[in-house]
Formats: structure tokens, sequence, C-alpha cells
């Protein structure tokens, strides 16, 4: 009996023993597992932390960013050139291409800030720079620029959302003093300009990606006060204000522009990721068999130019301007081109249904109006089919030897034309030459495609 007390004794100890070691354990695993958990939580938190910052900036590429990534510093010769302010390309360099709001440019430039100055490719119009030398006062300044000035800014308005991709660019007027620029006293800041002096130097002159073989003018004067401008073989040359040469737009896009796509090559251009943002200017449409390239979007309505010569069945048509001494562009005179296009050449439209009436300015651009940008706006002519403006954005350089809408007054037998090297020529109103017909239509008379050249916008 004793013994077997005992044995029941043991047991019980036993099993009390078992169970207070089982809570104990039980404690001490929780607590492991809420620390093991934590600190799993905490690294695993961090690392999808790291993991979104790097995802973020691989699909969220500044252009700033990729340019100074992929581009080795150089101390001399062509490439990629590192200076107090930034950065800068120089020479005949071939990875600068970017391609933003349906146009191309080269990149000249990045600032301290990351910001990126561009200049365009070609010349988006031709004309003359006006009677005042300096450039504030010119009328390269009043069509680049929106001014409180009515029907300044061309240009600007032709980039979409202005406010989310630019800032203004600075500059000054320097002056080229045998082959040495001597920088003005007062720098001023806008945010359109064209090329100086100093950018067409610094990025190497004729023996850079700045020659194109077109004629167009540079900001600054050489010692004798004269305007500049570039010669097809690069040269830089000194010139009356009043002759007419191709514009150059510059634009400084903000740090934060980010890309799409592309390497920077002119097959492969950065790709400006545009947001949403569309406007139609330079979109090209499709009307019947014709293309067309759009100039300007007012009020969902979009004026284009043809992107071929007027031709009729088959056949391009080569025309003066007007039979006889007037020179004004006259829907309703049987003399002018004007009457013609909006009759017989519009009856041969397969498309003329959708196009509608637009007010196309052709105010006198001569002597006694100072050849002030300005008075072009002094006349309008309501039609269908107009000719293109000296002062419209035209990016398309390849259209050569074609008549102008402006005219020089209606006692002269001179009108406006141009040719593809950027040179603004003043033409007998009897000469033959091409005609490119202007058009507009409403933008609900799109159906489909994209606004690209493979793949045009469809209207009808």
């Amino acid at each position: 009996m004793a013994r077997k007390k005992v044995v029941k004794k043991i047991q019980k100890k036993a099993k009390k023993e078992t169970k207070v070691i089982g809570r104990k354990e039980f404690i001490f695993n929780l607590i492991s597992l809420v620390v093991v958990l934590g600190i799993a939580l905490y690294f695993g938190g961090r690392s999808l932390y790291y993991y979104s910052l790097q995802n973020a900036k691989t699909e969220a590429k500044t252009l700033s960013g990729l340019v100074l990534a992929n581009n080795k510093i150089v101390n001399e010769g062509d490439g990629f050139h590192q200076i107090d302010e930034g950065y800068y390309f120089k020479g005949n360099v071939e990875n600068n291409y970017v391609w933003f709001a349906n146009r191309l440019f080269r990149i000249l430039k990045i600032n301290e800030d990351e910001s990126v100055k561009l200049v365009s490719e070609n010349y988006a119009a031709t004309f003359m720079w006006g009677e005042k030398t300096d450039y504030k006062e010119s009328n390269v300044r009043l069509w680049l620029n929106k001014t409180e000035q009515e029907h300044t800014g061309v240009y600007y308005n032709t980039i979409p959302s202005q406010d989310t991709f630019l800032i203004k660019t600075q500059y000054t007027e320097d002056t080229l003093d045998n082959d040495k620029v001597v920088e003005g006293k007062e720098s001023a800041k806008e945010f359109v300009t064209t090329l100086t002096i100093t950018d067409y130097i610094n990025a190497g002159g004729k023996n850079s990606f700045l020659k194109n073989g077109k004629l167009f003018y540079l900001i600054g004067h050489n010692k004798d006060g004269e305007n500049l401008y570039v010669e097809e073989d690069g040269s830089v040359v000194g010139t009356d204000s009043l002759s007419g040469y191709g514009i150059r737009p510059v634009i400084t896009l903000n740090s934060k522009v980010t890309i799409s796509q592309g390497d920077g090559s002119r097959d492969n251009p950065f790709v400006v990721d545009m947001c949403g943002n569309n406007n139609y200017v330079d979109s090209y449409v499709k009307l019947g068999n014709d293309t067309y390239k759009v100039i300007e979007n007012n009020n969902d309505k979009l004026m284009m130019y043809k992107t071929t010569y007027l031709s009729m069945n088959g056949e391009e048509v080569f025309s003066g301007f007007h039979n006889y001494d007037g020179s004004r562009f006259d829907p309703y005179d049987g003399n002018s081109i004007g009457y013609f296009l909006n009759n017989g050449y519009l009856e041969t439209l397969s498309y003329k249904d959708i196009l509608v009436e637009n007010n196309y300015y052709n105010g006198y651009i001569n002597e006694e109006t100072d050849y002030n940008f300005l008075n072009n706006y002094s006349n309008t002519v309501t039609c269908k089919v107009a000719l293109v403006n000296i002062f419209d954005y035209n990016s398309s350089n390849e259209l050569n030897d074609y008549y102008h809408i402006n005219t020089i007054s209606d006692e002269s037998t001179m009108i406006y034309s141009t040719y593809s090297n950027g040179l603004l020529f003043e033409d007998d109103i009897n000469e033959l030459k091409h005609i490119i017909p202007v058009v507009s239509i409403k933008t609900s008379s799109i159906k489909s495609g994209s606004g690209r050249g493979d793949d045009p916008y469809i209207a009808g």
C-alpha cells in the first residue's frame, strides 16, 4: 500500500511538472514568433519599398537622367562636354535627338537643375527679322512668344499644355567679332527663343549637328551691328534685318519630363511622354487620297496644309498668283489663284463637303508697315481653300518654291514665295510656281487613326 501511494505521488508530481514546462514553452514560442514576424515584416517592407523605388526609376526615366547616364564626358572634340552651368553636346553627335509635341528636336544642353535645352531640328517658319535689329522688338520674338499683344505667340500656341513641360530659357544678345563672341550686357528669359550665336559656336558651328543645309537666323550681331544668319554650308554671315530666313525655335524642358521610349538616335529618338496632352498640331490627316498636316487648332477647327503640291487628274498644277497687276488673294476675283482654288479645284475634291470656311489672314507686309508681323492680321479673307501664310507654323521643310497668301500691296506685282532651304523671296505674280492648298475641318470630323505619318487621322 505504501508503495502505491509513493507511485501516485510521483505520477502527480510529474504531471504537475509537465504542465508547468508546457506553459513556459508556449510563452517562449509565442514571443519568438512575434519577434520573427516583426523582423520579417520590417525587412520585407523595406525590400518592397526599395523595389518600388527602383521599379519607379525604371518606368519613369527623366530625359536628363537618361542623357547623363548614357554619355561619357569628354574634354575635347565631338561629344558630351561638362561646364560650370551643366553639360552640352558639341560636334557631329548622333545621339541627341528628341521627339516632343509631334516634332523633332536636338539637345543643346543639360542645365545645372537638370532641365534640358532643345533646338528644333528644322526651321518652323521663314520670314524677315523686322525693322529693328534687336531681338526684343523683332518679329521673331513676337512670333515665338505670347505677349500682351494680340496674335503673338504663334509658335508657343502650337505646344500643348506648355506649363506642364516648359520653363523659361535664358539668353543674351551677343556680338560676333572676328570669330570671337563678346557676351551681351543683359540677359533675358522667354519660354521660346531661337538659337543664339553663343549656342551655335559652343555646339561647334559649321562642324556640328546644328548645320542642316538650311538658312536660319541667330540671335546676335556682328561688329557692324548687322543681324546674323547661318548659310547652307554652316558659316555665319551678317545680313539685313529685312531679309527672310528660317526660324529654329529653342525651348527648355523641365527636369521632371520623362521619356517613354527611344535611345536618342535619329531613327529612335527619345520620345517625351506627353501624358495624354495633344492639340493635333503637326498631326497627319487623310482626306480622300490626300494627306495634310495640321498647322493650328483653333476652337476645334483644324487648319492644315497639303503635304504635296496641288495636282489635278494626276498632274501637278503650276500656277501664277494673279493674271494682272493686283496681288490680293481673292476667292471672288476670277484672275486670282484664290478664285481657282475655291471653285475649279474645290469641285474636284471628293471630301469637299467636310471642309469648313475659315478666316485666313493676308495683311500687307512691306516697308510702309515696317515689315511688322502683326500687320499680317489687319486683313482677313474667308474661304474654304487658301495658301500658306509666311507666319504660319510650318514644320515641313521639303516643299519648295511655292506661293504664300501674303501680299506686299495692291499696286505691287511682287508676291512672297519660300524655298526649301529656308529663303523667303519676292517673286513676280505671273511666275509659275508650286501651289500648296490649305484647308480646315472640324475636329469632330476625325473618325479614326493616331495622327502619325504611318497612321494618319481619317476624317469623314
